[in-house]
């Protein structure tokens, strides 16, 4: 009776051991399944990762082509609504001076002036007429600009210019060409969006003749302006001085100093 009651014990006791042993071995194997799962869906996701970059990083033809496509439609906008390279101005205006000089009455006149601009850029050409009509002469200057600072004739700019003025004198007697060589340089500054100031510096080169000996000069202006989109209105004050070296003749024909100090008003028109 006492061995049977042992055997059975022992026998539970096997049945246990057996029972948790397959507890812990199916525990075991879910968690390395688990485990297996989670590792083979971390990989998975890289691999997918991985395959986007490369995708969003595919060139291919059809998107090159559109690009260019893009690319020309831009270059297109660009050059419809970029400014254009030319620029042209012409004026026109009224001068009242006095003119002094040595050993003769000081003389007051009005004349017309006129002038015309054409840029391409930064380059330019520039002609200016006088018509001293009461005094039977003229002034023609022809001028070459270039802009050093600045983007267009109706905007802050610094310029330098170089040409040359051929100023006809008509006397009693005879008729004078004076071809004077000239260096200028000008300043325009916008103080506000449609008014500013201008000024310029201009000096003459000698110019030698026979008869009337050498002839220098220079020429001060300053001015202010508004601008009403293309129209220009404007008022200047200019100092142009005459010099004349005929010390070597001995009968000189023009006074050795002349200057003429003026207020000119215009208009000017800008395309």
């Amino acid at each position: 009776m006492l061995l049977e009651k042992v055997k059975i014990k022992t026998h539970l006791s096997l049945n246990l051991w057996i029972g948790l042993l397959s507890l812990f071995h199916l525990l075991g194997v879910n968690s390395l399944a688990g485990s297996n799962q989670a590792s083979s869906s971390s990989s998975n996701s890289n691999f997918l990762e991985k395959a986007q970059k490369r995708a969003a990083s595919r060139w291919t033809l059809s998107e090159w082509l559109a690009q260019k496509e893009k690319s020309k439609l831009m270059d297109m906008w660009l050059a419809m609504n970029s400014p254009s390279p030319y620029e042209f101005m012409l004026g026109a205006a009224n001068n009242n001076y006095e003119k002094i000089a040595t050993e003769t009455p000081l003389q007051k006149q009005t004349i017309y002036s006129f002038q015309s601009l054409a840029y391409a850029k930064n380059f330019g050409i520039g002609i200016e007429y006088d018509n001293k009509t009461p005094e039977n002469s003229y002034d023609l200057s022809g001028l070459l600009n270039l802009r050093l600072l600045g983007n267009s004739i109706q905007n802050t700019s610094l310029q330098i210019h170089l040409g040359q003025r051929t100023r006809k004198i008509t006397t009693d007697t005879q008729s004078f060409l004076i071809r004077n060589t000239l260096g200028q340089i000008s300043l325009q500054i916008y103080l506000t969006p449609y008014f500013g100031v201008n000024s310029f510096y201009r000096a003459y080169q000698p110019y030698e003749d026979q008869t009337l000996g050498k002839v220098t000069g220079k020429l001060v202006s300053y001015s202010i302006f508004i601008d009403f989109k293309i129209l220009r209105v404007f008022g200047e004050w200019y100092s142009d001085t005459q010099t004349v070296d005929s010390t070597s003749l001995a009968s000189p024909l023009l006074p050795s100093e002349t200057k003429i100090n003026g207020i000119k008003t215009g208009i000017q028109f800008y395309f």
